[in-house]
């Protein structure tokens, strides 16, 4: 019997993780809404953020014990560049990997959602102030190859 209990933990302990990120998003930022693909064992969850008359739409795809996958869906037209610390998919760099380990119970409500609230604005003073970002950044520049590859499927 404790054998068929460990297989049965391993094969749906994502389910739990996923559902416990899903809970803890929807209840500290009632702005985003989130929903599992159980079939390839993600979560996806959409966001929006107003600051003066621009609106952001963001998606965040997280899969268990990975760094969330985060894309910038609206506005459509900003124009990705390292500068911003924006992939050409319009992914964003959100962290440097030496400083922040992800794993399966690192809390996405608790970095991810502030990050992108925090890259939106760091965006809109970058668009005020001729192009000069203020924001923190990593001691290496990223590249397309750095990019966080959420189709992985585990």
């Amino acid at each position: 019997m404790k054998k068929y209990k460990r297989k049965f933990i391993k094969k749906y302990s994502h389910i739990f993780l996923l559902e416990r990120q899903k809970k803890l998003i929807e209840k500290h930022f009632d702005f985003v809404k989130c929903k599992i693909d159980y079939t390839n064992k993600k979560l996806i969850c959409t966001g929006s953020i107003r600051l003066d008359c621009q609106f952001y739409l963001f998606r965040i795809t997280y899969i268990c014990g990975n760094e969330p996958h985060c894309q910038i869906l609206e506005p459509d037209n900003i124009k990705p560049c390292q500068e911003i610390h924006m992939y050409n998919d319009h992914s964003l760099c959100l962290s440097y990997p030496p400083d922040m380990k992800w794993t399966a119970w690192t809390e996405v409500y608790k970095y991810t959602i502030p990050w992108i609230i925090e890259w939106v604005l760091y965006y809109e003073i970058y668009l005020i102030n001729g192009g000069k970002w203020e924001g923190k950044e990593s001691p290496a520049h990223f590249s397309e190859n750095d990019r966080n590859d959420f189709r992985m499927n585990y």
